[in-house]
């Protein structure tokens, strides 16, 4: 695969539009999925679903996509660092959230930080905790949002200062099944639908089922905690879930909150950034922007 092709097969992937790929990138649509039929074509696999949303990637996608976003992330902030050199009034920051992140605080604070610092571009990636640890202490990134629980290695700074509130869900249809207190072992007659075994989320809700000795086995699993509000709404199943990401659609009366005895524990988004690195002064000057605001 040549650069010209992957900047493209990666740019379709990261927005999961054609449309959104080709503006980013300044190509035509048919030059974009040209480009992807070709790639197809060379590794004779399917890299991509079609939809009138957009596309989504498939398994040999995603394999393919986890293999170059590492590498081509870092040659892509190279690219703006020189840019960024070139022209001293405009920066680029790379920041780095985790999807709860991302939908619980970060959609909302971006708006303080563009009206702060209106020459900056800020360039997101999202990823899990783990893994977006990783790209700060790689300095793929300048600074990440990330969600408990993770572990972190001494030289990156964190700071827990946003409370993310666990709640189970269940669909609109269940509501004249399931009423008033309930325990949680009650409930594990009905489907779940659960994020996989490797993501920090689904950690924390087996360790809740865990300390209150119950064995659950999902009936759905799925890779994005982004996608666990659509599976609800459409009957597929009850699901643990942040407050903030479903209180539209409990208001909409597409889904409803289960009042379950057993406490939840709390989560919290954090802060993560190198202690050591030597960063330009626009990203101190957005460190202490956040902090100032957030922490508490």
């Amino acid at each position: 695969m040549n650069y010209s092709y992957m900047k493209v097969f990666y740019t379709v992937a990261k927005y999961q539009n054609i449309s959104k790929a080709s503006k980013e990138l300044d190509v035509s649509q048919p030059a974009v999925s040209r480009i992807i039929a070709n790639l197809e074509e060379e590794y004779h696999t399917r890299l991509f679903l079609r939809s009138k949303f957009g596309v989504t990637l498939t398994r040999e996608g995603l394999n393919l996509y986890d293999t170059i976003k590492g590498p081509y992330a870092e040659l892509e902030k190279l690219e703006n660092s020189i840019e960024g050199v070139i022209n001293l009034k405009e920066s680029v920051v790379h920041i780095g959230a985790t999807a709860t992140a991302l939908y619980c605080f970060l959609f909302t604070f971006l708006e303080v930080l563009k009206r702060e610092f209106p020459l900056v571009t800020f360039r997101l990636y999202t990823d899990s905790s783990s893994n977006l640890l990783e790209m700060v202490n790689r300095g793929t990134v300048d600074f990440a949002f990330v969600t408990t629980p993770f572990d972190v290695d001494d030289d990156i700074e964190i700071d827990s200062f946003y409370k993310l509130n666990t709640i189970l869900i269940a669909p609109s249809s269940y509501k004249n099944i399931i009423q008033g207190k309930v325990l949680m072992k009650s409930l594990i007659k009905y489907p779940f639908v659960l994020l996989n075994r490797e993501m920090q989320f689904r950690q924390h809700v087996d360790d809740f089922l865990n300390k209150n000795n119950i064995r659950l086995k999902p009936t759905y699993e799925v890779d994005s905690s982004s996608t666990l509000l659509p599976m609800v709404e459409n009957n597929y199943g009850l699901t643990f879930i942040p407050d903030v990401m479903a209180e539209r659609s409990i208001k909409e009366g597409k889904c409803f909150k289960v009042d379950i005895l057993e406490d939840i524990p709390i989560r919290h988004v954090s802060f993560a950034i190198r202690k050591d690195a030597s960063y330009s002064n626009i990203i101190y000057d957005i460190k202490e922007a956040i902090l100032k605001r957030v922490i508490k």
